[in-house]
């Protein structure tokens, strides 16, 4: 890992067996695991990750990623991640995430926005400090910049007007919990493309995945996901917690055949 002179930070991974599919290509759990990675690799490089944070009884919570997928090189090509952060003084922190095979070609790009809450109130803290800590890129656009813009959100009114494909009820495991005491935010992607049709997946690959986490999912709650069709090979997804009567994520997924 290294940061360069323009405060991007650079990180390789392998494609891993564990985290790849029967046919050697990452998995996109693979994919979403790197970018919390490399994301954590920077922060703790400005003595602001979570280890750091939870000594002043605070902690990073990711809100929403939206990640376009181009390629899935299979195992065990190496993957060179890029990863900056624009300057940001309100309560959230965006951040760009970018993914290349070894011969340079893309492989993902993703945006996603977090935040900093303090843990025992769990409100969200300013951020001027924290970033000015990691360090923002000095690019005055590309996507380092870009990844702040607003992007509409994600309705959940509107895809319930859409045909509901399933009715998944959410059997929880123990690791799924994290280091903050509530359900990993890539756990909310496993549900919900464990939703999908078997033979559905088989045949298809995600090629571009929106998910906003709404509310906190612990280990005792009773979850489930509805899958909507949003047209051909588009769906959208509403994480219930049934315990607390409340949307804990909502998601679009649009899926590509495999070729």
């Amino acid at each position: 890992m290294y940061i360069d002179s323009h405060n991007v930070c650079h990180e390789d991974f392998k494609v891993t067996t564990f985290g790849a599919d029967s046919a050697y290509r990452p998995l996109p759990e693979f994919y979403f695991g790197i970018l919390q990675e490399i994301s954590g690799t920077h922060s703790g490089e400005g003595k602001v990750s979570v280890p750091y944070l939870m000594k002043e009884g605070k902690s990073w919570v990711i809100t929403r990623t939206i990640m376009e997928i181009y390629s899935y090189p299979v195992w065990p090509e190496v993957l060179k991640l890029e990863t900056g952060i624009p300057f940001a003084k309100s309560y959230f922190a965006p951040r760009a995430v970018l993914a290349f095979d070894s011969s340079g070609n893309p492989v993902f790009s993703a945006k996603s926005m977090w935040a900093v809450i303090d843990i025992e109130t769990r409100m969200p803290q300013k951020m001027a400090e924290i970033t000015q800590k990691i360090g923002p890129v000095d690019y005055v656009d590309g996507p380092f910049i870009e990844c702040g813009k607003r992007v509409p959100k994600l309705d959940r009114e509107v895809m319930e007007q859409s045909p509901r494909i399933s009715l998944y009820p959410v059997n929880h495991k123990f690791y799924d919990t994290d280091i903050n005491g509530h359900v990993n935010n890539i756990v909310y992607l496993r549900w919900m493309l464990e939703s999908m049709d078997f033979d559905y997946m088989k045949e298809h690959l995600p090629s571009y995945i929106d998910i906003n986490w709404v509310h906190e999912v612990h280990y005792t709650d009773s979850v489930e996901v509805e899958a909507y069709s949003l047209s051909d090979d588009s769906f959208g997804y509403v994480v219930k917690n049934l315990s607390k009567d409340e949307t804990a994520a909502l998601g679009r997924i649009d899926f590509k055949p495999i070729r």
